[in-house]
């Protein structure tokens, strides 16, 4: 959505944000759940923080979002901010196959 809309800001996370919000009618999205493919970038993290998700399950890692060109700033950020460990929000890695499948589709998107 960020290249087809022209908006750096319509990142996976906070475009689902925005539809969820208009759809339930409420900013106040505490009794939600998001599944993302990657870990969130600080941006969509503070989205997810904002509108009260309850809880963020993510498949790859940062790094794999970086090995294909994204921007580096995303991983560290993610590595020298606090906000992961205070936030009410559980967050947590994908277990097994989840895992291992997000990081797949970054490493096969590559190129």
């Amino acid at each position: 959505m960020v290249l087809k809309n022209t908006d750096p800001t319509a990142h996976a996370e906070v475009t689902a944000i925005r539809e969820a919000c208009k759809k339930l009618g409420k900013i106040e999205l505490s009794d939600c759940e998001m599944y993302a493919s990657c870990e969130p970038c600080p941006m969509c993290f503070s989205a997810v923080h904002l509108s009260r998700i309850k809880r963020l399950v993510y498949g790859a890692k940062a790094e794999a979002a970086v090995a294909i060109g994204f921007d580096a700033f995303i991983a560290d950020a993610l590595g020298g901010t606090g906000h992961y460990r205070t936030a009410n929000l559980e967050i947590k890695r994908a277990d097994g196959n989840g895992a291992l499948l997000a990081e797949q589709v970054f490493q096969n998107t590559k190129g």
